[in-house]
């Protein structure tokens, strides 16, 4: 009698966790497709409202402008995503291989040697001279704390002295415009230079370029959300001095405080004021830190495992489109965990880890880019913190140069940007020029973004998934058969070699098992 009551209650609670699971995620679908059309309709109606023209309303004297604008709370269900049972195994089962590929190659190990061998030496070439990535990180912040807003702060306060004037002000105002962008251009090429200067190895390279790209777009995007303000405050001074105002309206420059917070937060949209938590969580700090730790090593242990052994043994003069084919699918698979491992450690752990240390409220970082259905979807849901600010900042912006009547153009003018950068990125840490992430980006991806038809299926989410499995695939093959060719290949250290790409002008067999790291 006990037996069948315990069984009756087990399967109650089974049917009832499988009713909460399906009940959420239900939720979730509504949430979210809401959610869609509510931000497009918004975004659709921004974009056809008219620019008006009427002048700023005419404060009471003796009260200064207030500036504060308040960032609005998006209540994220994606970091909610892994309080779910279903998704928690799904992750548990990453964590399973991970602990696969340890067993393997510890048993490799032995077999092969005798004994366990702890070398994560590739792990201490990919972070080479990482010290000096942090002191270049360092003065790039610094120059991005002090320079940027002492800088914003100077133009804001003297740009009084010339509200009275239309012509001297537009002089004094383009004359900071050329300081602006000249110093863009140095912060763009400074670190560059520091990183071809000291031979920076790939992960020390990306660390200084990724944070380099972080700190530009905060400045721009500090500069470009108080700029208005400002002028807005002149236009009131300008208004008082016209009408022999004695009482006249301050400057009020954003509080430090908030631009400090803005330069660590986990977002790139300048406001004075973000939604905050009451507390801080340090276990789940913690928690979200180690498993960023177990990514790198999940990664080390994918390229030990299915990358060297493939690449290492490949001779240069002996590849033909058959052998090219199964190099290439081979790469499908660590290529797709590269990706899933940096979506998963950054976007999700890294960001997560910060946004619980300022008790920064607004989690969504992501949306459920796995259900896409046409790659326009993908970009959009991907990296919600880089796309709100190529929305805001390259989108908008060309749309209303153009007119505010073509919305094709600015969308290619962000995927060239974006497809810009993401080859800016790989050519410095790599250390060579092979445009493979821009052609897959910014031209195979284009075509897809516009002509692959945006219907709503199973489907068309294989399809998604099949052409970015495939292009993950060719970057990782391609990017490796030239890491590998350019180190065995002789080198004529100038800047033409770096051009050329050396896996197909090169002439010389690769070795073949005896090399057994990559020496990036």
């Amino acid at each position: 009698m006990n037996t069948v009551i315990n069984n009756d209650s087990q399967w109650i609670q089974d049917e009832a966790e499988k009713i909460r699971s399906s009940l959420l995620n239900e939720l979730h679908r509504i949430e979210h497709e809401v959610n869609e059309k509510f931000v497009s309709f918004k975004n659709d109606f921004n974009l056809r409202q008219p620019k008006t023209t009427e002048r700023p309303e005419k404060k009471p004297p003796n009260r200064q402008i207030n500036a504060s604008r308040t960032f609005i709370p998006r209540n994220s269900i994606l970091t909610d995503l892994f309080e779910i049972s279903h998704i928690r195994s799904i992750r548990n089962m990453f964590a399973a291989m991970l602990l696969i590929l340890v067993i393997q190659v510890t048993v490799n190990d032995l077999v092969e040697y005798g004994r366990i061998k702890l070398d994560f030496q590739l792990i201490f070439e990919c972070f080479n001279k990482l010290h000096i990535a942090l002191f270049i990180w360092l003065i790039m912040q610094l120059c991005t704390a002090v320079v940027v807003f002492m800088g914003f702060y100077y133009w804001a306060s003297r740009r009084v002295l010339h509200c009275d004037t239309a012509k001297r002000l537009r002089i004094y105002d383009t004359i900071w415009l050329f300081i602006y962008m000249f110093y863009i251009v140095l912060f763009l090429v400074l670190p560059c230079r520091e990183i071809v200067k000291h031979q920076l190895a790939i992960a020390s390279s990306f660390i200084v370029l990724l944070e380099q790209l972080r700190q530009l777009m905060k400045t721009h995007s500090f500069v470009r959300e108080n700029i208005e303000n400002i002028r807005s405050q002149c236009h009131l001074i300008s208004e008082s001095k016209t009408n022999d105002n004695t009482n006249l309206v301050e400057i009020t420059c954003p509080d430090f405080s908030h631009y400090l917070y803005f330069l660590f937060a986990p977002t790139l949209i300048y406001r004075d004021k973000y939604p905050r938590n009451a507390v801080i969580h340090w276990d789940y700090v913690l928690q979200m830190f180690g498993q960023v730790i177990a990514a790198i090593f999940y990664v080390y242990y994918v390229v030990v495992r299915f990358c060297i052994p493939t690449f290492a043994n490949l001779n240069q003069n002996q590849i033909t489109l058959s052998i090219f084919t199964s190099v290439l699918f081979n790469s499908i698979m660590p290529g797709s965990l590269f990706l899933l491992l940096g979506f998963y450690g950054f976007l999700h752990c890294w960001l997560n880890a910060f946004a619980e240390m300022l008790r920064f409220a607004d989690r969504m970082f992501y949306k459920d880019w796995w259900n896409s259905t046409s790659f326009a979807a993908y970009y959009r849901t991907w990296n919600i913190v880089v796309h709100d600010w190529l929305y805001a900042y390259i989108y908008k912006e060309v749309f209303a140069l153009i007119g505010e009547t073509n919305r094709v153009i600015p969308a290619i003018a962000v995927v060239l940007l974006s497809a810009t950068f993401h080859e800016y990125v790989m050519i410095f840490s790599l250390g060579f020029f092979y445009p493979v992430m821009f052609v897959l980006f910014a031209i195979v991806g284009m075509c897809f973004f516009f002509f692959l038809p945006r219907n709503k299926g199973v489907l068309y989410n294989i399809l998604v998934w099949a052409f970015l499995l495939i292009g993950v695939g060719l970057q990782s093959c391609f990017y490796f058969m030239e890491a590998y060719a350019r180190k065995s290949c002789p080198a004529n250290d100038t800047f033409w070699d770096k051009l050329v790409p050396r896996s197909i002008v090169c002439r010389v067999s690769l070795p073949s098992a005896k090399l057994l790291h990559l020496d990036l």
